[in-house]
Order: structure tokens, then sequence, then C-alpha cells
């Protein structure tokens, strides 16, 4: 409901404040990208009252909070390998390894008994 009248208000009249506030707002419901991008136009100087001082440090607060919310780089990520990549060396590594069941060993040993009490 907050998010309609805040969209409204900057239709309306656009300035900073109503933009870091519908920013929070989607933040609040986890809508991160519509969220920094708001903050970007503020931090650029995009909106009317973005270059008060005020304005500034509250779009740069909400990045900082923005950023701890989310979620962070997987680690494949973080050492630049590629979804192809990985993919590949996985492929490659179930050609070379054996095929193992999927049974516990333990019943891999009872299967022996069991087709010697069935004859």
């Amino acid at each position: 409901m907050a998010e309609v009248v805040f969209k409204k208000a900057q239709m309306i009249d656009a300035d900073a404040n109503k933009a870091l506030n519908l920013a929070l707002c989607l933040m609040r419901q986890s809508r991160y990208e519509e969220a920094y991008l708001i903050l970007e136009q503020v931090l650029q100087g995009k909106l009317p009252g973005s270059e008060e001082i005020k304005s500034k440090n509250r779009a740069e607060e909400l990045v900082v909070e923005l950023s701890a919310n989310l979620p962070q780089p997987l680690f494949m990520d973080d050492l630049g390998l590629d979804d192809d990549l990985v993919k590949g060396i996985d492929g490659l590594l179930s050609v070379w390894s054996p095929t193992r069941s999927r049974r516990l060993p333990i019943f891999e040993e009872i299967s022996s008994f069991r087709d010697q009490l069935a004859c």
C-alpha cells in the first residue's frame, strides 16, 4: 500500500525525499534491485532535492543497508569460474569415476544372501 502512495507521489512531484521513502519501502519488501535503481538516481543528482546533504547522506545509508541485505556472491563466482566450465568438469569426473550403486554397502552384501535364499 505504501509503495503505491510513494510511486504516485513521485509521478506527481518527484523529489529525493519521496524517492528515498520509496526505496526504503521496496527494501522492506526485499525488492533490492528496484530500490538500488532509485537510490542511484538520488546519488547521481537526477531528482530535485538530491543535492541536499541530508538526502545524500540518507541515500548512502540506505545503500549500505541494501548491500548488507543482498545475498553474497557464491564462492565459484569469486573464483571467476563460469557455469559451463564447472559443468564440464562435473561431466569429466562422472566419466572417469567408476559408477557406484546408490544402495548402501550393507544392502549390497545382503542381496547376495537374498539370492541364495530364493533358490
